[in-house]
């Protein structure tokens, strides 16, 4: 591995890379706001926006749209856990206080109703019509547009931030010569970025140490903990699903019949076993992260890598790779790094923006939407670390010089690696995420699930528990009917 890689990228995954570059930067998109026709509805219209901490790159893009085109906008950033309840109640209430919601890929068949297929918008408002919105698709990753999709494959909004998740690891502790000596006693084989949940535990394990031991053969001033993981109440979940479908698994496994269509969902006994697996290694990561990991989420891992508290991030979303990267400025000769995450089966998905149907003025709402998913308006806040969707600026060679290596390259990369991995559009495709109309619900019942079985409920009880009611969300609230596999 060359100095400075951080993933090695198989020779079917490069040519598929130079091929989706060379096509992709061909067809570039050029839209800009002069191509913005004149609106004739004057409108105001109202935006919600992902609050995750790149939206002061966002929003004065909205800004930008407003001023160029004298339409009022105003805005509100949401995290996840109020945009989906705020914005579900005014969905299913059609009040229209939103024109434009920002949409988290899994609720995208609940929300289907209420939203506009952004091919049938381009043809109701834009005089260009579809070929005028090609350019946009084209500049979005198949993957990316596929979590945006229902399950019939119709488009509801353009992709603006992509969660998917990584390996973040202290690079410098892995490379340094008395850890690896030291690793390699102790279990008998290299110190490397964990392929294996058992390399992990046992790192997890090697690098959790006591206040007064030593790291990098200097004393430790307070504890260290090996990993860093989102045990507490919110998007725990988004772990165990990347430890699922390691195992080749789901929450529950979509059947299709002879011709391809979705027919049900079917709780199969490997989908039981896989969750089973998924809890208890998890739960035995515990001992070597923070006690705080019980009660935190993102934010609290990223501050303890941040900190030097912790050697390993298992599963964290590439989002936040720019404040991770600060560990190089707060901890002496710290080098932080990016890898695939065990298994290479990362959450995955983005945030996109999506116009209501409820919207009365989805004119201004299509070409504000179009404008903030454009390449013109992403690149610059992309190169200042924004976790954006497009393609073809992750595949752009550009972005791979050391220039732009600490916050772009090394998550420009991991991205390559997932996305144009063979089978992997496939692989999201039949995930019961993006499938299920209960997805939504269901997905925060995990959440309190998941976390119970980290403080009390025994993971036995997790899986009878999480089979039951993801049946009796399914279905009250879906369309495919659903069945355990007893």
């Amino acid at each position: 591995m060359k100095k400075g890689m951080i993933i090695l990228l198989s020779p079917v995954i490069v040519a598929l890379f130079l091929l989706a570059t060379i096509q992709v930067l061909s067809a570039q998109e050029k839209f800009d706001l002069a191509d913005i026709p004149e609106i004739k509805n004057r409108t105001l219209i109202h935006v919600a926006l992902e609050s995750g901490g790149g939206s002061k790159l966002i929003i004065p893009l909205v800004k930008k749209f407003s001023e160029h085109t004298g339409i009022k906008v105003t805005y509100e950033s949401l995290i996840m856990s109020q945009a989906y309840p705020k914005e579900n109640l005014d969905l299913v209430s059609g009040t229209g206080a939103y024109d434009i919601v920002v949409v988290e890929a899994s609720t995208t068949n609940e929300w289907a109703p209420y939203l506009w297929p952004v091919k049938e918008l381009a043809q109701k408002v834009d005089p260009g019509g579809l070929e005028s919105l090609e350019a946009a698709l084209h500049g979005q990753h198949p993957v990316m547009l596929r979590c945006d999709s229902d399950i019939d494959g119709r488009v509801y909004g353009l992709p603006y931030k992509t969660y998917h998740q990584a390996m973040f690891i202290r690079k410098d502790c892995f490379d340094h010569p008395i850890e690896k000596k030291n690793f390699k006693k102790k279990y008998g084989y290299e110190l490397a970025p964990a392929t294996t949940w058992k390399q992990l535990h046992d790192q997890a394990q090697f690098f959790t140490r006591k206040k007064g031991e030593l790291l990098k053969g200097e004393q430790l001033k307070e504890d260290l903990y090996g990993s860093a993981i989102m045990a507490g109440r919110y998007e725990i979940n988004d772990e165990i699903s990347a430890r699922i479908w390691s195992y080749g698994q789901d929450w529950a496994t979509l059947v299709r019949d002879e011709s391809g269509r979705p027919k049900e969902f079917v709780i199969t006994k490997k989908d039981k076993e896989a969750l089973r697996r998924s809890l208890q290694e998890y739960k035995d990561l515990l001992p070597y992260s923070s006690p705080g990991c019980l009660t935190g989420f993102w934010d609290f891992v990223t501050a303890q890598y941040v900190a030097g508290k912790t050697i390993i991030i298992p599963h964290l979303y590439v989002s936040l790779h720019k404040w991770a990267s600060t560990v190089e400025d707060k901890i002496p000769g710290a080098k932080y790094a990016l890898y695939p995450v065990v298994g290479n089966r990362g959450y995955t998905g983005n945030w996109y923006q999506s116009v209501t149907k409820s919207s009365k003025n989805p004119e201004a709402a299509y070409w504000l939407m179009r404008y903030l998913t454009s390449y013109n308006a992403q690149r610059p806040a992309m190169e200042k670390g924004w976790s954006g969707t497009r393609w073809d600026f992750v595949s752009d060679p550009k972005y791979q010089a050391p220039k732009w290596r600490r916050i772009v390259a090394q998550r420009s990369n991991i991205l390559m690696h997932a996305w144009s991995e063979p089978g992997y559009l496939d692989f999201v495709n039949d995930l019961f995420f993006f499938n299920s109309d209960a997805a939504g619900k269901i997905y925060e019942v995990q959440i309190i699930l998941c976390h119970d079985a980290m403080t009390g409920r025994t993971i036995d009880e997790t899986v009878k528990e999480m089979t039951k009611q993801t049946i009796e969300l399914q279905k009250k609230f879906g369309t495919l009917p659903i069945r355990e596999e007893k």
